[in-house]
């Protein structure tokens, strides 16, 4: 490259009609210095110097002795996940490096490495989310510290995600966070919800107000009171749309801007683009195509012209107030709006070609080995959409979704990996391998199901078996269900759909004689998780088949998901040796940090407990496992036959309720004998550790009562009782068949002569007929019966 050029840069842009929301700023500074961490939210839409106002702030805070740490989400596709976090521990750590357990947890965003991210997936994202805060509170403990992020609207779902850890602190800390109010919405307004309890000081930006106005536009051009009240009316005050046509008023004059004032900051833009050479302009198209900031020497490499009509074209927009150079070789748009304008101008077909060009020239430059020019390479190959640039596209792809697993951004990997699947499809056919294609599929699935996506996850399943078939290779066929290394906690099927045709694959490929072990293995438990609550006896025979094989394998994850894949299935609760096994997998869990088959063991021993009502154990499998619950109802608004599986109890209770209230006694006999064998259970829908209702005891009493069996009623009640208190359920045990039962002082009980008895009044809730009485003893559960007359009185 020829010797630099000196440029001219744009001189600094004031800072006015900000003064009193910086004040606020710095008191909530104050604030966390003496009463722990602090969080702050300014907002306001583009343009409005949320930037401008966190760039003053840092620089008031440095000056009062604070510790700095920014970092600004990117606009680009092409950025690494948690760029922003990265930007901010690395920026820490050059002042306080981390030591011992904080660096090795901190490494996939203080370093460059890549990974799979496989291994412990679940349980390393838990530690690098504990390790920042954890590092951040000790750095601040000794020197405030603030962590500003800007740009928070364009954040990835990492960098949401460890938001929320601000919240368990406790030193001195102050997060400010600035975002675009029209942009909130999916993860960001979970992310906000979450920072709410922080009780965060919200600051929106408004727009200026005219007398700063005028400041900015004389700051550019000498103009009169009416032009300037004209131009705050316009803008709304919005200090980037000031100060553009601001600089249109100067360029163009007085007379023409007053004329015809642009109606948006992109109109304004434009006319300031079209004052620029055409070969200028498309210099800049070509920047913005690459991101919001761009190396100097890949430009040089991308564009068709020649260095010297690149770097005329950098200083025409670095002239014009377009272009800021942030560092030695680099170019940065002033504004996400300026960019945003000159990609809306740019076809796709040249964009695509743009994107070809840009990948190239950064191959060329080497930057595959940076964590930024990795992305940025996945993310122009792909975009380039070409025969000749896809095989490229594969490659980047899937090494930037092993840098982003490693930084346990599952989600970005999911879109990495569609783009290199994508991307395969359009290599000539001639040079596909069929196998490369499966590999593809498969780690797309499996990425699928780490990041949540089980749904998704199938339909990826289903698309590699169906194309595996479609070469006719059966090694590929097993390859495609045995892709499915993740534990999953729940069914991984549609509630209640059997999906026969995968069935009906599996059963032929476990046919085949020449099954390696670890295969075959592998098969079983698919077959098994297609079957599990349906009752079917094969899926049983599957997971015992697997369970034996694994034991002689030595494959911790193989005998891990072997185990689970037969203690699982919640309608069998007396299986033998359920404990031991749940046992053993939580075992495996910890030694081989497998933190998923670790809470698999933990939920399968919790539904153990949960079946024999042993509520001290089931405490100490959640305490143990410090998750947390889902609750599910699905209401049946037919009456269909309910499946017989781990939700039947909670379904019968509800249909239960159903008749009950509409006094439907055929049906009441029913689901009686239905329940009956129940009894002794625990809260309808406890074993599902979903969702629980009242003790099935308590529903065949209020079914009794229905079918006029008064002493059966009783005893159900009083079963209903004791397990509710076993339980701590003491308003399932105070509850009535009609709200109202009671406790009654008064009354003995001829069973015990104690007055701890239950109360039930019978008859109907509309009538002021006379109502029959049941003393039922708590202690021995013997009943007494008298009829007594409560005038004026409706139970």
């Amino acid at each position: 490259m020829k010797t630099k050029r000196t440029s001219r840069r744009p001189a600094a842009e004031p800072f006015v009609g900000r003064d009193a929301e910086l004040s606020t700023l710095v008191a909530t500074a104050a604030a966390a210095t003496t009463a722990g961490p602090r969080v702050a939210l300014v907002t306001g839409e583009a343009g409005l110097g949320k930037s401008a106002l966190l760039g003053r702030l840092t620089e008031r805070l440095e000056q009062d002795g604070w510790l700095i740490a920014t970092g600004r989400c990117p606009d680009a596709e092409s950025a690494p996940p948690a760029w922003a976090w990265a930007e901010v521990l690395r920026g820490v750590a050059e002042s306080v490096p981390p030591s011992g357990e904080f660096a090795t947890d901190l490494a996939p965003l203080l370093t460059d490495a890549a990974g799979t991210g496989g291994a412990d997936a679940t349980e390393g994202r838990f530690r690098l989310h504990r390790a920042v805060w954890s590092w951040l509170a000790a750095v601040a403990r000794e020197r405030p510290l603030a962590v500003v992020l800007d740009d928070l609207h364009w954040a990835d779902t990492q960098t949401f995600a460890m938001l929320s850890g601000v919240a368990g602190v406790r030193a001195p800390i102050l997060l400010v966070a600035a975002y675009r109010p029209d942009e909130v919405g999916g993860q960001l307004t979970e992310t906000l919800a979450v920072l709410a309890r922080s009780a965060p000081l919200r600051l929106p930006l408004a727009g200026l107000p005219e007398q700063a106005v005028a400041e900015l536009v004389r700051g550019v051009c000498a103009t009169d009171d009416a032009t300037v009240a004209a131009l705050a009316e316009r803008t709304g005050g919005n200090p980037f749309y000031v100060r553009e046509s601001a600089r249109l008023l100067s360029s163009e004059g007085a007379l023409v801007a007053l004329s015809d004032v642009p109606e948006g900051v992109r109109d304004v833009l434009r006319r300031r683009l079209a004052r620029l050479p055409e070969p200028a302009v498309a210099v800049l198209r070509l920047a913005a195509v690459t991101g919001r900031e761009a190396e100097v020497d890949v430009l040089v490499g991308a564009a068709d012209t020649d260095e010297d009509g690149v770097l005329d074209a950098l200083e025409a927009g670095l002239i014009a107030g377009l272009l800021i150079e942030p560092g030695p070789g680099r170019v940065r748009f002033v504004h996400a709006l300026v960019r945003d304008t000159l990609v809306a101008d740019v076809s796709r077909l040249r964009a695509t070609w743009m994107h070809g060009r840009i990948a190239a020239a950064l191959d060329r430059a080497g930057l595959g080995d940076d964590p930024a020019g990795l992305a940025a390479l996945a993310h122009h190959y792909s975009r380039a959409a070409s025969a000749a640039t896809a095989a490229k596209a594969v490659e980047y792809s899937v090494r930037a979704a092993e840098l982003a697993e490693a930084r346990y951004a599952h989600d970005v990997a999911v879109a990495l990996l569609t783009d290199a699947v994508a991307s395969f499809d359009r290599i000539p056919r001639e040079d596909r391998d069929p196998s490369e294609r499966v590999d593809l599929l498969g780690r797309l699935l499996r990425a699928q199901v780490r990041a949540g996506a089980v749904a998704a996850a199938r339909e990826t399943r289903q698309r590699v078996v169906e194309f595996a078939e479609s070469v006719h290779r059966d090694d590929l066929v097993i390859a495609a269900f045995t892709a499915w290394t993740e534990p999953t906690p729940w069914q991984t099927r549609p509630y209640g759909v059997v999906d026969q045709p995968i069935v009906t694959r599996l059963s032929r490929l476990l046919a085949r004689p020449d099954l390696n072990p670890a295969d075959r293995c592998r098969l079983l438990e698919a077959y098994t998780h297609e079957l599990i609550g349906e009752a079917d006896p094969t899926a049983r025979a599957a997971a015992e088949e697997a369970l034996a094989l694994s034991a002689t394998l030595g494959d911790p994850r193989l005998r891990a998901s072997a185990i689970a894949a037969l203690a699982r299935d919640q309608n069998d609760l007396e299986l033998p040796g359920r404990a031991e096994l749940c046992r053993e997998l939580t075992e495996i869990g910890i030694e081989h940090d497998l933190p998923a088959y670790r809470v698999t063991g933990l939920l399968v021993q919790a539904n153990a407990a949960a079946a024999m009502n042993d509520v001290p154990a089931l405490l100490a499998v959640a305490l143990a496992a410090a998750g947390r619950t889902e609750e599910a109802r699905r209401i049946r608004k037919q009456a269909v036959a309910i499946r017989p599986d781990f939700f039947f109890a909670l379904f019968a209770t509800l249909r239960a309720m159903a008749v009950v209230a509409l006094d439907e006694r055929d049906a009441a006999a029913e689901l009686y004998a239905t329940l009956l064998p129940y009894r002794d259970g625990p809260p309808a829908g406890a074993t599902s550790l979903s969702v629980a209702l009242h003790p099935v005891a308590h529903t065949l009493g209020e079914l009794a009562l229905l079918l006029g069996r008064d002493d059966e009623a009783a005893d159900h009640f009083t079963r209903s009782v004791t397990i509710a208190e076993l339980w701590g359920a003491t308003h399932w045990a105070t509850a009535s068949p009609l709200d109202d039962r009671t406790r009654c002082p008064r009354l003995r009980c001829s069973g015990c002569h104690q007055s701890r008895c239950i109360l039930l009044i019978l008859g109907s809730r509309w009538c002021r007929a006379p109502i029959s009485v049941i003393v039922v003893c708590g202690w021995s559960g013997r009943t007494g019966r008298r009829r007594r007359q409560w005038p004026g009185r409706r139970p």
